[in-house]
């Protein structure tokens, strides 16, 4: 699974690079991406399921960090 970050603008959202979190699938497990710095503005995040769109996500937390 991927979480693809956007930046909020007027318009069409644009879309960054994606980080792969490699273990979504594993109870109690942390997986972490990082993105390149895209300058400042209002983000947030869209996961990208692949082709199992109606994969169920639960997260029990997401720390952003600068």
């Amino acid at each position: 699974m991927y979480v693809m970050l956007r930046k909020d603008t007027f318009g069409p959202d644009p879309k960054y690079a994606n980080a792969a979190c490699t273990n979504c699938f594993n109870p109690g497990a942390t997986s972490s991406g990082t993105w390149a710095d895209h300058g400042s503005g209002d983000y947030y995040c869209v996961i990208d399921h692949g082709s199992n769109v109606y994969a169920p996500v639960s997260v029990a937390s997401l720390g952003v960090y600068d």
